[in-house]
């Protein structure tokens, strides 16, 4: 079998493109072709790429495209156009938390390229929702996660150390965090907090950091994916407070770290975590919630450490040898 991702790709950073690149590997090991078209470009050298991705197209049985709202519908409608008129086999996978209005705002737009593939895949209750709404095919398949043993480290104390692996975008809300750190050092001053990653907002964050009195934080600035356990594995928790999420690999990669994740109560998140059983979860942008529970976590280990187990357990679902039958009958074959 020969599959072509089609995603705006960029490697090392997680989201879309660590997923693709995780689900090349696999196919690879399995004896698979499988390589990666990136759509990532100006609008005007995507519209050049069609002709690109045409003739590379053809050598391939199943496009796989990776997509998302806005901007990042465009792998959409350029895999789509190209692989219909290849009489290609067309697998889409909807990411992204905002799917809900982008498909809302361009109903025509979505479903006269969603309509048109032979498979749709969405990661969780969540947007299987909005699919069911304007009434496009799906199937849940949730992200996939590269599972060691060797990553899982159990404390033995729960610290007060925290980390964000967020992009600094709007959409993550880590003034949230901020504010619940500010709170949290009132009462336990040497709690710390290390923000993972990079985006428009960063410069904005580290002034407020300082505006706001803050100490013991760090930014590290964009990070390999590769590297991220590094990291992890010197926090005790892992804090997220989106807008709107859908199903964030870098909770589920910190759970499999062995920490306890505590996140805002957004999009597909709750269909990850059970509030109190495998994570926390506060309301979106209640940033005094998100503090109480932080304090909290410091206050009640053993319960902690329940949760923690919890969640070691409920990550193995998203083992590639839990997902791969589910994606093989996507593509057509039988593993």
């Amino acid at each position: 079998m020969k599959v072509l991702y089609i995603c705006n790709y960029k490697p090392g950073v997680g989201g879309i493109s660590g997923q693709v690149e995780i689900l090349q590997r696999k196919l690879r090991s399995e004896g698979h072709e499988a390589e990666i078209f990136n759509t990532k470009a100006s609008l005007w050298k995507r519209l050049r790429m069609i002709p690109k991705l045409y003739s590379q197209a053809k050598e391939f049985d199943v496009m796989h495209i990776h997509c998302c709202s806005g901007w990042g519908f465009l792998p959409a409608v350029i895999g789509i156009s190209v692989g219909k008129r290849l009489g290609k086999r067309i697998v889409l996978t909807y990411h992204g938390g905002g799917g809900e209005t982008f498909f809302d705002n361009h109903p025509r737009l979505v479903r006269r390229y969603l309509l048109r593939t032979d498979v749709n895949i969405v990661l969780s209750g969540f947007l299987a929702k909005v699919f069911v709404q304007h009434g496009i095919p799906f199937k849940i398949i949730p992200n996939i996660i590269e599972l060691n043993d060797k990553c899982f480290q159990e404390r033995s104390i729960i610290r007060p150390d925290f980390i964000c692996i967020r992009a600094h975008e709007v959409l993550y809300n880590i003034p949230c965090i901020l504010r619940a750190l500010r709170t949290v050092q009132e009462v336990i001053p040497e709690a710390s907090l290390v923000l993972v990653g990079d985006g428009s907002q960063h410069e904005g964050l580290v002034q407020k950091v300082n505006d706001m009195g803050l100490h013991n934080v760090t930014f590290t600035g964009r990070v390999d994916n590769r590297m991220i356990y590094q990291y992890l594995d010197k926090a005790d928790v892992m804090l997220s407070a989106p807008i709107v999420d859908n199903m964030p690999v870098s909770l589920i990669e910190a759970m499999n770290a062995g920490l306890l994740v505590l996140s805002s109560n957004v999009g597909g998140v709750p269909y990850m975590i059970d509030d109190g059983v495998n994570g926390l979860l506060f309301e979106c942008n209640n940033d005094a919630e998100l503090a109480e529970k932080m304090l909290w976590a410091m206050r009640h280990q053993v319960e902690v450490k329940g949760i923690v187990e919890n969640a070691r357990c409920r990550v193995k679902q998203y083992q590639w040898i839990n997902v791969k039958d589910q994606l093989y009958l996507s593509y057509g074959i039988h593993s």
